[in-house]
């Protein structure tokens, strides 16, 4: 899934999120914080399950605050008639989600952004960036 995709949020924390990648992620997915960014992740439940999956077995003292981090606050989502989700209070807080957003698709996964975080964080990264990030990883 790839795109970026702008849309609102309502008083009651419901955005319509993009058809495109509705139809990608399944009538079911997650919502999570994002590890190392002022971001949301949606996972697919295939994903989510993945992530379960590796955390499971791991020594506690590794496992637990990421199980914490990611688990604690997270959310299903499931679109309505409307194609409408509702995003948990505590993850609108976490995000610094107000009324506009950025739904960016990630692969195999999508983000959600602030509209003035996604602005600021792409203000920061220079075409001299990404040349150096897809020179180091051989693109």
């Amino acid at each position: 899934m790839w795109g970026e995709f702008e849309h609102t949020v309502d008083s009651k924390g419901r955005m319509n999120f993009p058809a495109k990648l509705r139809e990608e992620l399944g009538e079911h997915f997650f919502i999570s914080k994002t590890i190392g960014e002022k971001c949301l992740t949606v996972h697919t439940e295939q994903s989510w399950n993945s992530i379960k999956e590796k955390l499971k077995g791991k020594p506690s003292k590794v496992a637990l605050p990421i199980e914490r981090f990611l688990f604690g606050g997270a959310c299903e989502a499931e679109p309505d008639k409307q194609g409408r989700i509702a995003i948990a209070a505590s993850l609108r807080a976490y995000a610094e989600i107000t009324s506009e957003v950025v739904v960016v698709g990630m692969d195999d996964h999508a983000e959600i952004w602030d509209k003035a975080l996604w602005t600021e964080y792409n203000s920061r990264i220079s075409a001299e960036d990404i040349a150096a990030f897809a020179e180091e990883i051989g693109l």
